[in-house]
Formats: structure tokens, C-alpha cells, sequence
């Protein structure tokens, strides 16, 4: 049954012409409409305590796909309908067992999953039984699988090539990142460095008593591109799926820097001396990656810096203060990555969690007392 949408907002925003205009007003430089809308759950209880951090859309996107850590199960979420249809409850062990400690998974065709555990990957069909398992760690030959120290910390397919699987290949010892094709059936890894991964270097941190702090990285599959990026610049690559060569974008900003400044220590004794270069980093501007809108035929990208409050008090516990709100802006790009515009969203206060493009709207996750719910942002272009 499809419930009723709740409208808890509608707006039009446009763009204002002085610096009079109101917190952020002459960075607002889109005209938008704003609505909420909620999921049905039914009987279930939905899993929001992540953000959605472990969500993935169907090709159509007429559903969404949520994993329930809780539960370890797939939650199954009808967009179209905005009500919960399924879910799919994975073994940890048994003929049918994933692995202990979860990853992430994908989806593969419209019959199966993959799912990542710690050095197990695994194919299931939607009822949970799994139908194949390997390793991304054992693929390739002596000379390029993955050692000891390395990690495919993401992984994405392209439509109609269930096989072949794109990632990043990240070493905890050297701090070294490389985009890798994985032919499964092939045995095969080719490997491509790109100069974003070196740029990157300079927003690591060694903390000397364990751990090393990293910019996030990202290689999606977007409209028909495969994109990679790091969170500290707005440079992106798009990469060619048949030579490796690799495309550079990079963009001039007039709201935003156009990446951190990166001139923090490379080495630190300890979380505590962490702790203060953690929060410069974050009031420092990041990027996330960009997704498509196949009605619009646009890129959607957000930006954010994030703000503290001198006089709120670190958690019990914890050396890190945390955030008390975000500036938060949107970069429109065209079907080939050109910048387009850009624009102040004021209405969002936090950095922006899961969202996607569907129906000609971008839809951001809301948590709406523990509820699931979507902000849909209606642009006019």
C-alpha cells in the first residue's frame, strides 16, 4: 500500500542579490522546492541508526536495498511506493554463511548479491543461499593480487558485466592507493595509479601510537562514467574501462575552497595531539562524489564545512569534539562533467548523508524520529 507523502516543507528558494539576503543568501544561486516524504516500514523496524551508510539502489531505482546490521539482513525498500516490501536475512555461518565481520555488498544482477565479509566474498541469491564464494584477495597471480597489507576497500560493477569488478586497492603499511579492474573468472587484476591517489598523501596522518588517519576515496559508477575521487579536493577522473587511461576534471569554485589545505603534520604522537588537527580538517571544505540524474541529465555534487562549537563538551570517553552543524552547497555538472552552477543549501544544518537522484529529484535521508525518510529536492534547471 503506498502511504500518503508527508509534506513537512515546501519552498521556493531563489537566488538572492546582496549579502543582505539572509544567512548564506548570496550563495543561494538555485531555485529549488523542498519536499519530506516517509517509508511505510509495516511491521518491521527499519534500520537508521547508520545513515543509510550501507545502502544500495537498484538499476532502475525503483528499490533500495538496506543493510541491517542489527538484524544481518538486506532490508528491501520500494521507492516507488515508499513502503517496505522484504528483507533478507543472511547467515553468518552454515552451508549458507557469509562471514563474521560484514563489508558491504552489491548488487550484482537481478538475481543475486554480492556480499563482502572479511576475506570472504560471496554470491547470494535473495533468499539468502549462496550460490558461489571466493576471495578478491586470491585473484590474480603471484605478481598482482593484493599482499598482506593491501585492502579493496570499495567495489563497483558496470551494467552487463556481472564479472568484471572495478575498486580501490588501499595499503595500510605504505599508504598507497590503486584503481583495479578484477576479472574474477579471468583470474586476472590490472592495477592503475592515478595522480589524485599522490595528492591525496598529504591529507594522511600517522598517529604514531597506532593508526593512520586517510582522506576518503571513491571510484562510482555514475551515468555512464566511472569516476574517482578523494573527499579533500573537487578534482575528478574519469576513468576508461577498456585502457585505464584516466580523464582529469578539475574545477574553479566561487563559494568554496577548491580542496583542503593539506599543511597538517604528517606524523603525531598520539590521538590526543590528533584530536585538534582531526576538527582543522573538517572546518576545511570536502567533497562527495557525485550522482546522476537520468531525467535531468545532470550531475548532483555535494560540498560541506563543518562547524564546532568552542563551548560544547567532547563526549564521555571520546578526545574528539564534535561537530555542532555544517555549510553545506550543491554543484550542478552536465552530462560531460562540466561545472554548471553552484549554490548554498542553507536548509541543511549536517553533512549530507546517503542520498541519490530519482524522478528528476535528489532524495537525501532524513531521520525522522528513528523513522526512514527522504528529502526530495526539486531544482529548477
Amino acid at each position: 500500500m503506498k502511504q500518503s507523502i508527508i509534506i513537512l516543507l515546501c519552498v521556493t528558494m531563489l537566488a538572492c542579490g546582496g549579502s543582505d539576503g539572509g544567512e548564506n543568501g548570496d550563495q543561494v544561486r538555485l531555485s529549488y522546492a523542498i519536499d519530506t516524504v516517509m517509508v511505510h516500514p509495516g511491521q518491521e523496524i527499519l534500520y537508521v541508526n547508520s545513515s543509510l551508510y550501507q545502502a544500495q539502489l537498484s538499476k532502475d531505482k525503483k528499490h533500495l536495498y538496506n543493510f541491517n546490521q542489527t538484524d544481518f539482513a538486506i532490508e528491501k525498500i520500494n521507492l516507488d511506493e515508499l513502503a517496505f516490501e522484504e528483507k533478507i536475512t543472511l547467515s553468518k555461518e552454515g552451508p549458507d554463511g557469509v562471514g563474521q565481520y560484514f563489508y558491504g555488498f552489491l548488487l550484482k544482477d537481478e538475481n543475486s548479491l554480492l556480499i563482502r565479509c572479511y576475506n570472504q566474498d560471496n554470491i547470494v541469491d535473495f533468499n539468502g543461499k549462496k550460490k558461489n564464494q571466493f576471495d578478491f584477495k586470491k585473484v590474480g597471480d603471484e605478481t598482482e593480487r593484493l599482499s598482506d597489507t593491501e585492502s579493496l576497500i570499495s567495489a563497483v560493477l558496470l551494467p552487463d558485466q556481472t564479472d568484471v569488478y572495478y575498486g580501490l586497492i588501499s595499503s595500510w603499511e605504505e599508504g598507497n592507493t590503486e584503481v583495479a579492474k578484477i576479472l574474477v573468472e579471468e583470474d586476472k587484476i590490472q592495477r592503475y595509479d592515478l595522480p589524485i591517489f599522490e595528492k591525496a598523501k598529504k591529507f594522511e596522518i600517522q598517529i604514531a601510537d597506532g593508526g593512520r588517519f586517510t582522506m576518503g576515496k571513491y571510484i562510482i559508477n555514475a551515468g555512464d562514467k566511472l569516476i574517482v575521487g578523494v573527499e579533500g579536493t573537487n578534482e575528478m577522473y574519469v576513468l576508461d574501462e577498456d585502457t585505464g587511461a584516466a580523464l582529469h576534471h578539475e574545477y574553479t569554485s566561487e563559494l568554496t575552497a577548491t580542496e583542503k589545505k593539506g599543511n597538517y603534520p604528517s606524523q603525531v604522537g598520539g590521538i590526543e595531539d590528533f584530536a585538534g588537527i582531526y576538527r582543522r580538517i573538517y572546518e576545511e571544505v570536502g567533497f562527495l562524489p557525485p550522482v546522476w540524474d537520468e531525467v535531468n541529465e545532470v550531475y548532483y555534487r555535494f560540498s560541506f564545512i563543518m562547524e564546532f562549537d568552542d563551548n560544547a563538551e567532547k563526549p564521555e570517553g571520546s578526545p574528539f569534539q564534535q561537530p555542532s552543524g555544517a555549510k553545506v552547497f550543491l554543484t550542478v555538472y552536465d552530462k560531460d562533467l562540466n561545472m554548471l552552477t553552484e549554490s548554498a543549501i542553507p536548509q541543511m544544518k549536517n553533512r549530507p548523508p546517503f542520498h541519490f537522484a530519482k524522478d528528476g529529484k535528489l532524495w537525501v535521508f532524513e531521520n525522522i524520529e528513528d523513522e526512514m525518510g527522504f528529502v526530495q529536492f526539486s531544482f529548477d534547471l
